[in-house]
């Protein structure tokens, strides 16, 4: 993950200037806003801040954690409100039970699957009982996981992983969560299984 987590260092204001609509998943916001029962969340993979201005707009104790120091450094001048910190998947620095909620968009997808049950396990610790969590990953057509080298951005190399909808479920599943439903986000020809789930 070294690798993206450089990519994203090196790209952070000009990806954070393209990737910055807070409506972009305001559907499933609105959706976890209806689950979630209080307002401690924690943002996994928070990038830019991009989705923390939802979550401060709408009264929430926010946490936004990330492995890019660039990408945080624009949140924290972005959203001002926010609670930022450097830290990455595998090893989240809170107590037990500490949030109501959680939230990790297009961030798992850089998880190789071999680690992808660790990083749940780690979520779920944090996560109150009966705590809800919104989670984003991209549906697998051929490639199943690897370095993707793009010409964007002058040429960058990221990890990603991609998932069958079955695939992801049982994933959930074995890891302490249950699905309170799912469904898929298509954008260009990218296919997102989205899926709210709850700690049990």
């Amino acid at each position: 993950m070294d690798k993206t987590v450089q990519t994203y260092n090196k790209i952070a204001k000009e990806y954070s200037e393209s990737h910055f609509d807070p409506k972009f998943w305001g559907k499933e916001f609105k959706i976890f806003e209806g689950l979630i029962k209080g307002k401690k969340v924690i943002d996994i993979g928070c990038g830019a801040g991009r989705d923390a201005v939802l979550f401060i707009e709408n009264g929430f104790d926010y946490t936004g954690i990330d492995a890019s120091s660039e990408m945080l450094r624009i949140a924290r001048g972005r959203v001002k409100e926010g609670k930022f910190l450097l830290m990455d998947f595998y090893e989240l620095d809170f107590p037990r039970n500490t949030f109501d909620g959680f939230w990790a968009v297009a961030s798992m997808l850089h998880v190789p699957k071999i680690k992808a049950a660790k990083v749940l396990r780690e979520i779920r610790e944090i996560i109150k009982q009966y705590g809800v969590g919104f989670i984003s990953v991209k549906e697998r057509k051929s490639m199943v996981e690897g370095v993707i080298k793009e010409n964007k951005y002058g040429g960058i190399n990221r990890y990603l992983s991609f998932y069958k909808k079955e695939e992801f479920q049982k994933l959930l599943r074995s890891n302490g969560f249950s699905i309170i439903k799912s469904h898929i986000l298509k954008e260009g020809d990218t296919n997102w299984l989205c899926y709210f789930v709850e700690k049990v």
